[in-house]
C-alpha cells in the first residue's frame, strides 16, 4: 500500500500504510479538507441547553422511561431522555426493565421504551421478562396507558428492530394508547434518537394537555463517545501493530490475531467489549458492479452532504456485499421488477434467496437500467463489524486485540469475500491505519467478585474475549477458578492461542481446560460432547455459584450448547425439562449465564 498522497490513497483511504504519527496527521487532514467524499461526516453532536422555564402554574406530567440494553446504546439514549424530560419540567423516573416492577405499567401515565435487538430478533436479556409478563395471563388491561416506542436495530439484518417491534404489538395489545408510530433506528441512530426524544416529550405534553408551547429542552451528547470525541461517526484511526496468523498452513481457515494501537485515544475498555472497525468492500465486487450496469466510475453522485466518484463510494461507503429485505424492497420500488415483487411477496424463498448472495447478484438477477444516483439510492452506508477484543487493558494498556477469520466462499462461480474480515486478513498489513471505536457490551461481563468461579465455552474465533477475561485475572491476581471449554476443527491447525491457555494451565491461572476438536476423529467431537463427559462437575461449579459464558456461531453452535446446559441441568439436577429451562432464565437474570454471539 502506497505511503504517498496520491490515486491510491483516495481509493484506499480507509487502510493507509504511513511511517509516523505526524504523516497520519498530515494525511487525515488532507483526506478531510480534499476528499470529502471519502471522509468520515462528523459527528452532530447535541448540548445541554439551559432548562426550558414552565409557567408556576403548570401540572407536572409524569413520564416512566423503561429500558433493555445489550450494548449500553440504548442505556444511553433512555438517560439522555431522563435529562431532558427532567429540564423540560416533567416528572420522570427511569428503570431497566428488569427491574422494574412489571404490574406497576398498568398505573403509569406516559411509558416511553427503548429497546435495542440482537441475535435472531432477540431483545435484551434484561427485558425479556418483562416481554414475557406483557404476553401472559398477569398482565391486566393498560387501557388508559400512553406509550411510545424507540426501537434500535441494523438494516443489514433480517430482524430488524424486531425486539422494538414486539413490545409495541404487546402494549397495543394489551390496550395501550400508542400516541407516537414506532421509530426504527438504523447503526447511525444518534440523529433520529434525538429528534424522537424532542418529538416524543411534546407529543406527551399535548396527549395530557399541559400548557405551554415551548420546545424541551435540547438533547445531551451520547455519552458514549463524550469522553474521548471518538464513535462510529468519528473513528479513531489507529495504527496496526502487529498481525499474525493464528491457523495453521494446512488449516481450511485464516485465522489472524492483530494488534491495534491506541496509545493517544483515550479509550478505555473492559474485557468482553467490542471494536468496531470499518472496513472496505473486495475491489473484484465493485469492479463486477461497474461492467455489469456499464456505469462510469468517475460519475459524481451525492452521498448526503458529499459528492464523490461512484467508484469510491461503492468501494468504502457503501453496503454492497450482503442483501437485505430493506436494499430489496427500495430496488423493486425503484424498477417495479415483477419478479422481485414475487419473491419479495414469499418469506421462505426471500430469505433463501437473500443468504449468501451481494448487490451484483441483485442486479443479474433482476435487470433494470439505473443512474449512477439511483443505484445509490438503495445502498444503505456501509456498517462497521464489531469483533469480540481478545486483550485485556491492564496487562495491554495502550493496545487492543482482535481475531479475525476470513469469510469465504463460492457461489454462482463467483468467490466471495467477507467486507471486514477479509480487509483485516488481505488488505490491510503491519503499519497500515485502521479507523475503529469501541463499542461496549454490558450483556458479557465478568464478575464482579474478582474470585467467583467462571466457565467459558467457546468455539473459533468465540475464544476471543476469554483471553481478554484470563489475562485480566492474571492481572488482578485473582485466585477463583476457570474452565474453559474450547472448539474448533484440528488441533494441529486450529488450536487458537494454544501458548497462551496452555501457559495459564500451567500456572494455575485457568483451572481446567476441555478441548473438542471436531475433524480429529471419525465421529466429529464438538464442545457440547465435553460438557456432557463433564456434567456432575459442570453442575457442581454452577451449584457453588460459577459464571458461565457462551460465545460463537450463533447458528448453531450458540443453541446446542444451550440444549446440553439444559439437558446436563435436567440430569443432574432431577429436574423436568420445564424446570431446568427456569433454572438457566434465573441464571441469565442474575447475569451469571451470558451470551455473546454472532
Amino acid at each position: 500500500m502506497s505511503n504517498t498522497f496520491g490515486s491510491e490513497i483516495k481509493n484506499e483511504f480507509r487502510a493507509v500504510n504511513i511511517e509516523s504519527v505526524t504523516q497520519q496527521k498530515k494525511q487525515l487532514d488532507w483526506i478531510n479538507n480534499h476528499l470529502k467524499g471519502e471522509s468520515f461526516i462528523p459527528g452532530k453532536y447535541f448540548v445541554h441547553a439551559e432548562q426550558q422555564q414552565k409557567g408556576s402554574d403548570d401540572k407536572k406530567v409524569s413520564v416512566t422511561i423503561l429500558y433493555g440494553t445489550h450494548t449500553g446504546h440504548s442505556e444511553d439514549i433512555a438517560y439522555r431522555l431522563f435529562d431532558v424530560a427532567e429540564a423540560s419540567g416533567f416528572e420522570a423516573e427511569i428503570f431497566l426493565m428488569e427491574e422494574y416492577s412489571y404490574p406497576e405499567i398498568a398505573n403509569a401515565q406516559n411509558v416511553l421504551m427503548i429497546l435495542p435487538t440482537h441475535g435472531e430478533g432477540d431483545p435484551p436479556v434484561n427485558s425479556v421478562d418483562m416481554l414475557a409478563y406483557l404476553r401472559g395471563d398477569e398482565c391486566t388491561s393498560l387501557d388508559g396507558v400512553n406509550y411510545a416506542v424507540l426501537a434500535l436495530g441494523d438494516k443489514i439484518y433480517k430482524s430488524y428492530c424486531k425486539a422494538g417491534v414486539d413490545f409495541d404489538e404487546v402494549m397495543k395489545e394489551r390496550g395501550a394508547n400508542n400516541i407516537l408510530p414506532i421509530v426504527k433506528c438504523d447503526v447511525d441512530y444518534e440523529e433520529d434518537a434525538a429528534n424522537w426524544i424532542n418529538t416524543v416529550l411534546q407529543v406527551v405534553r399535548e396527549v395530557n394537555g399541559a400548557s405551554g408551547s415551548e420546545p424541551v429542552a435540547e438533547v445531551a451528547e451520547d455519552t458514549n463517545a463524550k469522553d474521548t470525541g471518538y464513535s462510529w461517526q468519528n473513528p479513531y484511526f489507529s495504527r496496526v501493530k502487529r498481525k499474525v496468523r493464528l491457523s495453521g498452513e494446512d488449516s481450511l481457515k485464516d485465522v489472524y490475531h492483530v494488534e491495534l494501537d491506541i496509545a493517544d485515544s483515550g479509550f478505555t475498555y473492559e474485557p468482553g467489549d467490542n471494536v468496531g472497525v470499518f472496513g472496505n468492500n473486495p475491489a473484484e465486487l465493485v469492479k463486477g458492479i461497474l461492467e455489469h450496469t456499464g456505469l462510469d466510475g468517475q460519475t459524481e453522485v451525492a452521498l448526503k452532504d458529499w459528492s464523490l466518484p461512484l467508484e469510491t463510494a461503492l468501494r468504502n461507503r457503501l453496503e454492497i456485499n450482503v442483501l437485505t429485505s430493506h436494499m430489496l424492497a427500495s430496488y423493486h420500488e425503484l424498477t417495479n421488477n415483477e419478479a422481485l415483487g414475487d419473491l419479495l411477496a414469499d418469506e421462505d424463498k426471500l430469505d433463501e434467496y437473500l443468504y449468501g448472495h451481494d448487490v451484483l447478484d441483485m442486479l443479474i438477477d433482476f435487470p433494470a437500467k439505473l443512474t449512477a444516483s439511483q443505484l445509490v439510492s438503495v445502498l444503505p452506508e456501509l456498517s462497521a463489524r464489531l469483533y469480540s477484543i481478545a486483550s485485556s487493558q491492564k496487562i495491554y494498556p495502550d493496545e487492543v486485540h482482535i481475531t479475525v477469520v476470513a469469510v469465504r466462499y463460492r457461489n454462482r462461480d463467483r468467490d466471495r469475500k467477507g467486507t471486514c474480515s477479509t480487509f483485516l486478513t488481505d488488505r490491510i498489513e503491519e503499519g497500515s491505519w485502521i479507523p475503529i471505536f469501541i463499542d461496549r457490551n454490558l450483556g458479557f461481563k465478568m464478575p464482579e467478585e474478582l474470585d467467583a468461579p467462571m466457565i467459558m465455552v467457546g468455539a473459533g474465533t468465540g475464544v476471543a474475549p476469554y483471553r481478554s477475561f484470563i489475562q485480566q485475572r492474571n492481572g488482578d491476581h485473582a485466585h477463583g477458578d476457570s474452565w474453559l471449554f474450547f472448539g474448533d476443527q484440528h488441533k494441529k491447525t486450529d488450536y487458537l492461542y494454544r501458548e497462551d491457555w496452555e501457559n495459564y494451565r500451567q500456572q494455575g491461572v485457568l483451572t481446567e481446560l476441555s478441548l473438542a476438536f471436531s475433524r480429529d476423529q471419525e465421529q466429529k467431537v464438538y464442545v457440547q460432547h465435553r460438557m456432557v463427559e463433564k456434567s456432575k462437575e459442570l453442575y457442581d461449579w454452577l451449584q457453588k455459584g460459577a459464571y458461565l459464558y457462551v460465545c460463537g456461531d450463533k447458528t448453531h453452535m450458540a443453541h446446542d450448547v444451550h440444549e446440553t446446559l439444559k439437558a446436563i441441568v435436567a440430569s443432574e439436577g432431577g429436574l423436568e425439562p420445564e424446570k431446568a429451562e427456569e433454572f438457566l432464565k434465573e441464571l441469565k437474570k442474575q447475569k451469571r449465564y451470558q451470551i455473546d454471539v454472532y
